[in-house]
């Protein structure tokens, strides 16, 4: 029994003298070392091109909505990210940056060209309306020509109007 009691107190020895060794490193490790620092010159750099990023992203995409449909604004707008492109080529802290400017302007490129597609098209549905709306009203005059005349209107258009009866064949000479 002397011989647990004993194993039992340097035990609790042993454990005291552990915690206290931990409790002094704690300490010790605590006041040498602060929990944080402060950014360097390079991180407060870095830091503030993120900071700009993310507020001309925002700014952009706002810009970006209002002139969505006119090709001229968005050309001025690939122009700024062109510029700003060139101002921040030398600058290696800037490439998330720089690859948003080359997404933008891909982009916008993008845009104006399905702008000036949707233009193209239109045009030349308008012109297709506009010839058949002359050729309608061809036809109507012609309608309305024969008509006063007295006479039926026969093959005015051949797409528009009812076909002409062919007139009936003739026999074949005989010799």
């Amino acid at each position: 029994m002397k011989l647990k009691l004993i194993a039992l107190a340097l035990f609790l020895c042993l454990a005291a003298a552990a915690g206290a060794t931990t409790l002094a490193w704690n300490i010790w490790y605590a006041e040498s070392h602060t929990p944080w620092s402060a950014p360097d010159a390079v991180e407060r750099g870095r830091q503030e091109l993120a900071a700009q990023l993310a507020g001309s992203v925002q700014r952009e995409a706002e810009i970006e909505k209002i002139y969505w449909n006119q090709p001229e604004k968005l050309q001025k707008l690939i122009a700024a990210h062109r510029l700003r492109a060139e101002k921040l080529a030398g600058n290696s802290a800037a490439g998330e940056i720089l690859a948003h400017d080359k997404d933008a302007i891909t982009r916008l490129e993008q845009r104006i060209a399905a702008l000036e597609a949707e233009r193209i098209a239109r045009a030349a549905a308008e012109a297709e309306a506009a010839q058949q709306a002359a050729l309608e009203a061809r036809q109507q005059a012609l309608a309305e020509r024969a008509a006063a005349q007295g006479r039926p209107l026969v093959n005015a258009h051949p797409a528009t109007s009812a076909p002409v009866h062919a007139a009936p064949a003739r026999p074949a000479p005989s010799h």
